[in-house]
């Protein structure tokens, strides 16, 4: 925890530069007069605002290679339940103890990734840590697994000091992002990060960008993996924050998913906010990059009769990779050369037809083009 002063933060300049690249991609609301008015203004949040006080929640750092294989990599934050869930009961119980206790009659309002405000920013104001090369909070005690939230209050409370920068000359993130987002240092271009791509990106993923995803189903961790400093990170206290084991699942069981299934198997996860649509697409990316035999079944079923456009061109599209893996007399080769030919022809979106013409025409040793 830590309290941060309500001076001036560079990070509202940097908001605006990045907006102003535009690397915020389809996230266009963050572009908003509201939005932005909000984080240059925090005092509109507030009435007479006067500390920013910033808690850190550690959630775990580990990660279970079984369940990896079985499902598909998801984010560590996003694996348990739903943290704003988490932090909002948490955050509520410390807004209702300064309202009643520390400060009778105040008036505050808590955040937690929920609204317009420079969360990273005041979280380096306050002294939580300092923002990484990667862009997100480094501390020298947590690491960076770890959420953020915040408690505006309309008292002054005693400031705590930032700390400094403790990246050096390390650039590992840069090195290991797989789509190279982390376009230089602290800067982090939305539309080629794996997390923007899974999650908030509501329509096709670039083909480009297809095979870089690797078999990241929601979210992505790569940039905090090889960080040195989440060496240290602590085990996370929390238990509702561990990862589900979600027995019994797997990538073919995940692409069966209808709307119906999808809203109660992540009722309380942090994954419905990718819609069922935009999580089974990222399903066929992550067979279609891991290349299993046993995914070509399901993903003809997919590109047959998924309701959704967005899951039947990505279903083509990951035929196409996973096929191509298969010997020339491979029954199933044939079989998906005959559907992708179909879907080509037949399918009553236009963008899938394309997706499985190009397919098809890879499969087929077609030139692009």
């Amino acid at each position: 925890m830590g309290v941060a002063a309500l001076d001036e933060i560079a990070a509202r300049e940097h908001y605006e530069a990045w907006l102003a690249a535009g690397r915020h991609g389809a996230m266009h609301w963050l572009a908003s007069d509201k939005h932005r008015e909000r984080r240059r203004q925090p005092e509109r949040l507030v009435k007479d605002l006067r500390s920013v006080l910033c808690v850190a929640l550690c959630h775990p750092p580990a990660r279970d290679p079984a369940r990896d294989a079985r499902l598909g990599r998801i984010a560590r934050y996003a694996a348990g339940e739903d943290y704003h869930r988490v932090m909002k009961e948490k955050l509520l119980q410390l807004e209702r103890w300064i309202q009643h206790e520390l400060f009778p009659g105040s008036g505050s309002l808590w955040y937690s990734d929920t609204g317009a405000i420079l969360e990273r920013g005041w979280a380096e104001r306050a002294g939580l840590g300092w923002v990484g090369k990667h862009a997100g909070i480094l501390s020298e005690s947590l690491g960076s697994w770890f959420l953020l939230g915040e408690v505006l209050v309309d008292r002054e409370l005693v400031p705590d000091a930032p700390v400094r920068e403790r990246c050096g000359s390390c650039e590992r993130c840069l090195e290991a992002c797989p789509t190279r987002a982390i376009v230089a240092p602290y800067q982090v271009d939305a539309r080629l990060c794996i997390s923007y791509l899974t999650i908030e990106l509501k329509g096709p993923i670039p083909r480009e960008l297809r095979p870089l995803i690797g078999d990241w189903i929601f979210g992505c961790d790569v940039c905090q993996e090889v960080c040195p400093w989440n060496r240290f990170a602590p085990p996370a206290r929390e238990a509702r924050l561990h990862a589900r084991e979600l027995e019994g699942w797997s990538l073919s069981r995940f692409l069966a998913l209808d709307e119906t299934s999808f809203r109660e198997t992540f009722a309380t996860s942090p994954i419905r906010r990718a819609d069922r649509a935009g999580f089974v697409r990222n399903v066929c990316v992550a067979m279609g990059n891991r290349g299993g035999r046993e995914f070509v079944t399901p993903l003809l079923r997919a590109l047959a009769r998924d309701p959704d456009a967005l899951v039947r061109g990505h279903a083509a599209w990951a035929l196409g990779r996973v096929a191509l893996a298969l010997s020339a007399n491979d029954g199933l080769r044939g079989e998906t050369a005959l559907a992708l030919g179909a879907a080509a022809r037949d399918d009553a979106d236009a963008w899938v037809r394309d997706e499985a013409r190009l397919a098809a025409d890879e499969l087929a040793g077609v030139p692009a083009g």
